[in-house]
């Protein structure tokens, strides 16, 4: 009787294990029909030449005591390819696969594998870029996680490191965030660098 009940409670265990794990490996709905996006190296420095571009404008503001406007337009390619080196070089307790970056008109949808301690995740955020009073501000409508829910604590958390690590104010970085546009297939920012 006791060997059986242990049975029972170790198949429970491995069973409920299981589950927990291929519900892990559901691709999140918000991922459902988006196609790959092809990462390269020319797309991750085209990315970079535009962040150069507001590097040089900032520049200019301060030699010239004028206002600069500057506009960038990134496409799903230039993002994702940029994200795909980035979350090469992130170390920690998170391990990020595969970052894919989708601009829908409105929303921004990041999906990616992630792996903590050693338990993977398919993973969708689903945000919307805006800008308010010359900041960026990124609120998260939605985290899934294939079958498995995500507690609005960590999503609450996640929304406000978010928050503060886009914000240039926070970075001391001298600019105005005129207008954030997330158009199907590319990310649309305007920005001003102040003398």
């Amino acid at each position: 009787m006791i060997r059986g009940l242990f049975t029972l409670v170790l198949l429970l265990v491995l069973g409920g294990a299981g589950l927990a794990y291929l519900m892990s490996q559901q691709q999140p709905e918000a991922a459902s029909g988006l196609r790959p996006v092809r990462t390269s190296v020319k797309d991750a420095v085209t990315f970079d030449e535009k962040i150069a571009s507001v590097e040089v404008a900032i520049e200019t503001a301060k030699r010239t005591s004028t206002a600069q406007r500057v506009s960038l337009l990134f496409t799903d390619a230039e993002l994702t390819s940029r994200a795909a080196l980035a979350a090469d070089q992130l170390t920690g307790g998170i391990v990020a696969t595969d970052p894919q970056i989708h601009v829908r008109a409105g929303s921004v949808v990041l999906t990616a594998g992630v792996s903590f301690q050693g338990f993977p995740l398919n993973l969708a955020v689903v945000a919307v870029p805006v800008a308010v009073d010359g900041r960026t501000s990124i609120g998260i409508e939605e985290i899934q996680t294939g079958g498995l829910p995500l507690p609005d604590l960590i999503k609450k958390e996640l929304d406000a490191q978010i928050a503060k690590i886009l914000d240039p104010a926070t970075l001391g970085i001298p600019l105005d965030v005129t207008r954030i546009e997330a158009r199907e297939g590319s990310l649309l920012v305007e920005l001003v660098a102040n003398p």
